[in-house]
């Protein structure tokens, strides 16, 4: 990173305790462009059975939105290019790793014991912070997402297991994004694990949280 991040206002962020009373790590959520921690917060009560020893944090994307009267984002989307994505995408990853930090430090957790659920423009910045978060976090679930990387591949830029997710029917992602982000984060060294739901467009349904549960059920099975 050319510069290092300029502090933050305080975000807003919803959380819901872990179940068993004692959070072992932190399951942060990012939601997409244009949204808002509240949108999000239902799938963290949907995934938070999964994982009873977590505490979860639906974050608030850290700029309003620029695209509309209401809303938030993790970076603008304003004359945006396959070209100048990546710096954009740099820079919101920046950001939101340093209010992770001071959200582990807060809660007496170390930097490892993170767990990311991102969806669009979120999931973008899940996969980003995938590859440049050290060390890594210990799963990352990425809903219909793409990978935003200008960055050499290196095969020891992580071991994270990751879960792609992406609709079949997604007219804002298309579904060709999930194989070009598959091949781009293994070959950084995470374990990828990719799921195409036929019917699903540009949206988080049962049949993804299903599928969310149960990874998150087979990588975390202790905390």
């Amino acid at each position: 990173m050319s510069e290092p991040p300029k502090p933050l206002v305080s975000p807003r962020v919803l959380t819901l305790e872990p179940a068993s009373g004692r959070a072992e790590y932190l399951v942060v959520l990012l939601h997409g462009v244009g949204a808002s921690a509240d949108s999000f917060l239902p799938v963290a009560r949907a995934l938070a059975p999964a994982l009873p020893h977590a505490e979860w944090a639906v974050l608030d994307g850290l700029h309003p939105f620029d695209g509309g009267p209401t809303g938030r984002q993790w970076f603008s989307l304003q004359g945006i290019t396959e070209q100048n994505r990546p710096a954009r995408v740099r820079q919101a990853g920046a950001e939101v790793s340093a209010w992770i930090d001071g959200a582990l430090a807060a809660r007496g957790l170390g930097r490892e014991r993170l767990v990311l659920v991102g969806f669009s423009q979120g999931a973008i910045l899940a996969n980003w912070l995938t590859l440049h978060r050290k060390p890594s976090p210990m799963a990352v679930v990425s809903l219909s997402g793409r990978l935003a990387e200008d960055a050499p591949p290196a095969p020891e830029m992580t071991t994270t297991p990751v879960l792609l997710v992406h609709g079949a029917r997604d007219t804002i992602m298309p579904v060709s994004l999930v194989d070009e982000a598959a091949r781009g984060l293994e070959a950084r060294g995470a374990r990828v694990h990719v799921r195409v739901l036929p019917a699903l467009g540009h949206g988080v349904d049962d049949a993804v949280l299903l599928e969310a549960r149960r990874f998150l059920r087979e990588v975390l099975t202790s905390p």
